[in-house]
């Protein structure tokens, strides 16, 4: 009896959330939304020690670039208008866990890479 006790003292507790289902954004088409993210620090490897990663969310096709984790954010904005939106087209949407400040200067330097203005 006592492991059923200490067990139920210990356990967590899953509360189901109530209120409304919103369903999943109907995407456009290929390479209207991505999303992106920076693994990293990993183990050096050729002077390189981290990836971005962009995920096209519409054919889930995974793009990959190995670079270093103190990368600015201009060199990632090149790095996107190089390797990624020169093959496919500017996403109308990006998502990332970035905080806004950091989307922000991105855009700010990616409108740069590209010599335009927002």
């Amino acid at each position: 009896m006592q492991g059923c006790i200490k067990y139920q003292q210990n356990k967590v507790q899953h509360q189901q959330k109530s209120g409304e289902l919103h369903p999943l954004e109907i995407l456009q088409g290929p390479w209207h939304e991505i999303s992106r993210d920076i693994i990293g620090p990993l183990p050096r490897s050729n002077r390189m020690n981290a990836i971005i990663v962009i995920v096209d969310r519409f054919t889930k096709i995974i793009w990959l670039k190995v670079i270093m984790t103190n990368i600015s954010l201009e060199g990632i904005a090149k790095t996107y208008r190089n390797k990624v939106w020169k093959l496919h087209r500017i996403p109308r949407k990006i998502l990332s866990d970035r905080g806004p400040q950091f989307t922000l200067k991105f855009i700010e330097k990616f409108t740069k890479a590209l010599g335009t203005t927002r």
